[in-house]
């Protein structure tokens, strides 16, 4: 294991108590749902774990995080779009939070997708992908970023939701890692997780709402198939990042970043 992961996880451990510490002595060490902490006030949490991202890809010079604009936008993301769009539309049907909400939930969500895709598919990913092969490299990054959500737990108290969130983070990593290797930008994924957390937060947050939540008749017909929705919601963007992936071999992926280093040089 050479030096770059080894700081790389270091900065992995450290990112998880910034978020996960923090967020629990904003809440006064009270169990909150995740919803609560990104609809009424803004994350704290979420800035000093940016503030220490920053920090440490400026001091290791991490050059090679993939912050330059992206390519072949259209192509890979029209289907991720259009997934998005359709359970946005979901939202429509239960209702919207209201206004204030809506705004706390979208800067929220935007620092979050900031945060998790410089940690996992910038700091992580490029840590792995220098030692190992490139398939070794998307799967720990990903594991890892499913694996992390299980932690919620102690913020939230609830394990089973923790796990539920975990397995279609695991499984949505696998897009966001395809989006950055074929944009070669780290950026469409960061917009793509910001837009995926808003729209999820505030079908949430609106169905609560609307009493969706409240009343158990509403969903009585799913049975226990409802707790596994999240699954079902992250199955797409895992099947479109393994398409995505289909080709992608370490040949071809070094090239393309040797290329793309040599671009920005």
């Amino acid at each position: 294991m050479n030096t770059r992961i080894i700081i790389s996880l270091i900065v992995y451990a450290l990112w998880i108590v910034v978020t996960l510490l923090g967020a629990k002595i904003l809440l006064g060490g009270a169990e909150v749902p995740l919803d609560e902490m990104v609809k009424n006030g803004i994350g704290w949490q979420f800035v000093a774990a940016i503030v220490l991202l920053v920090a440490f890809i400026l001091a290791r010079k991490w050059n090679d995080l993939a912050f330059g604009p992206p390519h072949s936008v259209l192509k890979v993301m029209w289907f991720p779009v259009a997934w998005l769009l359709l359970i946005f539309s979901v939202t429509l049907l239960t209702g919207l939070p209201p206004a204030s909400m809506i705004v706390f939930i979208a800067f929220n969500t935007l620092l979050v997708g900031i945060s998790e895709e410089t940690m996992f598919r910038g700091v992580l990913f490029r840590a792995f992908v220098t030692q190992y092969r490139i398939w070794t490299a998307i799967i720990v990054s990903s594991v890892l970023f499913g694996a992390v959500h299980i932690l919620n737990v102690f913020n939230t108290g609830d394990l089973n939701g923790a796990l539920m969130q975990s397995v279609p983070a695991a499984m949505s990593g696998i897009l966001f890692v395809a989006i950055v290797i074929r944009t070669e930008s780290i950026w469409p994924a960061i917009i793509y997780h910001w837009l995926w957390d808003c729209v999820l937060f505030i079908l949430l947050t609106g169905s609560q709402a609307s009493g969706v939540d409240a009343n158990p008749a509403a969903l009585e017909g799913l049975g226990s198939a409802k707790d596994f929705l999240p699954i079902a919601m992250g199955l797409p963007n895992f099947i479109c990042g393994l398409i995505l992936l289909r080709k992608v071999r370490d040949e071809s992926f070094r090239e393309a970043e040797a290329r793309r280093m040599s671009e920005a040089a």
